[in-house]
């Protein structure tokens, strides 16, 4: 769902009424004046669900891995804006349907699918939705056959505007929307942070404009980050230096791959799910190189995982641009400097629209659910209530620079407007496809492309054959 920044602060003045209401005295047996939370969801998604009131009167599991930090079930009210939302959805959907959301937490990010395809596989209504990682245990549910097509459920309305079919589109299996994603994900994705006060010191323009105009390019980010280089004085480049841009050099760098419009997998001419690099040798070729030069340039500081040299933190403030998670931004909340938030730039003028790689994981119902129309109903109320958690949700990652950035919040708006999804992300674990994810950080630590060829040949034919074994079973 889209909101409009300039909305953005009387919905927030919004949400505060209803926490008042509630500190000061309205329980849950207190007549309760809805409209504005009414107003506030009718009026940014322009659109209303057609469920009828209903008295399931049974809970509803939810279960699974937050990938954004938003707890997906609050069972008691509580202080900040965000855990009021959060509680305020799932009474509305009680007092609509009759129905108790249960959040149950798997523990373990890599382990978690092997007990929830247990129940499927027992006939066990144990579940009614699952969290998925990015990528742990996707392929597992997908080859258990155990998931529901949403095109299937009664109510799920995939055109409403809180659904994100497209994305959808871009992982289905066969042909069948089994993977579901709507605005309850609360998206997280890599964006760029920008330091502000490094911006004017050097009488650098945060490049809004064109980002709204749709000009700005990796040409224009890497041209703008090379102008900020500093040493502290001691001639050694270190993570005590001052640089235009900074990040994990791992697989965060594969989201330039998705922001230039390219796939790392993607339907082939007989719609089978292949490694895609080649499908744009040209583009992947030239898109290697520039992220080459810039993470290899002195006005850089990437930092590969799992070594030993020290991070360069964006909260620090010695960074221009700084590759981060959307998700991780409530930690900025106490910076010293005043930041910005920017999505990945295009590949050129040419593209047509930015993509933000999707980094938080799907949605997906069992087979096993013993009230289908019951399951629909949830589903679509779940989304279509989220929109008061959304908007506490931006104030969470802006803080109080909300009033004072409503450019940053446009920005915000863009990146979760432009989500795409890559199955060979999603699917990242199978053999093969690993290092293809991981391609574009591997040439850049390297600092050679001319292995591109080589490196695609080792790697494509194992993965292209995980591939055909994971998404050839039919399901019924």
């Amino acid at each position: 769902m889209k909101f409009h920044p300039k909305k953005l602060l009387s919905l927030l003045m919004a949400g505060l009424m209803l926490f008042s209401a509630s500190a000061c005295g309205q329980t849950d047996d207190t007549p309760k004046d809805t409209s504005v939370t009414e107003a506030m969801t009718d009026t940014e998604t322009g659109y209303k669900p057609d469920i009828k009131v209903k008295d399931y009167d049974r809970e509803f599991v939810i279960t699974g891995i937050i990938e954004t930090g938003v707890p997906a079930v609050v069972d008691e009210l509580e202080g900040e804006p965000l855990g009021y939302a959060v509680f305020e959805r799932g009474i509305r959907i009680r007092d609509h349907l009759g129905v108790t959301l249960v959040w149950e937490e798997q523990k373990d990010w890599v382990t978690y699918h092997e007990g929830i395809v247990r129940t499927i596989q027992g006939n066990e209504d144990a579940y009614q939705l699952v969290m998925t990682h990015v990528y742990q245990g996707i392929p597992a549910f997908i080859t258990s056959g155990g998931m529901r097509d949403f095109t299937t459920l009664p109510s799920v309305d995939l055109d409403a505007p809180y659904w994100s079919r497209e994305f959808m589109q871009e992982i289905a299996v066969d042909g069948k929307y089994l993977m579901g994603y709507n605005d309850f994900c609360l998206s997280t994705t890599n964006c760029l942070t920008v330091n502000k006060d490094i911006a004017a010191r050097y009488n650098l323009t945060i490049p809004y404009e064109d980002v709204r105009n749709k000009t700005w390019t990796l040409d224009k980010l890497m041209s703008l980050a090379s102008t900020v280089a500093e040493d502290n004085g001691d001639g050694v480049w270190n993570e005590q230096d001052i640089y235009g841009i900074a990040g994990v050099g791992w697989v965060d760098m594969a989201s330039f791959v998705t922001a230039s419009d390219l796939k790392i997998v993607d339907l082939d001419e007989d719609d089978l799910y292949q490694v895609a690099y080649e499908d744009n040798s040209e583009k992947t070729l030239e898109l290697l190189d520039k992220l080459c030069a810039m993470y290899n340039h002195e006005s850089a500081f990437f930092y590969p995982p799992f070594k030993t040299n020290p991070a360069l933190e964006f909260s620090e403030g010695r960074t221009l641009f700084h590759l981060l998670e959307t998700s991780t931004m409530p930690d900025l909340r106490n910076v010293e400097f005043r930041f910005g938030v920017l999505p990945l730039p295009m590949y050129d003028e040419r593209q047509a629209n930015y993509r933000s790689l999707s980094w938080n994981g799907v949605l997906l119902v069992p087979t096993t659910i013993q009230n289908e129309q019951m399951v629909g109903d949830v589903v679509e109320l779940l989304a279509y209530y989220t929109a008061p958690v959304k908007t506490a949700y931006y104030e969470d990652l802006l803080g109080s620079k909300l009033a004072e950035a409503p450019d940053d919040a446009e920005m915000l708006d863009i990146i979760w407007d432009s989500q795409a999804g890559d199955v060979g992300l999603i699917v990242s674990n199978l053999d093969g496809l690993g290092n293809l994810v991981c391609m574009v950080p591997n040439m850049c630590i390297n600092g050679n492309t001319n292995e591109y060829a080589s490196y695609l040949r080792s790697n494509k034919n194992v993965a292209n054959k995980n591939l055909e074994k994971l998404f050839n079973p039919k399901y019924s």
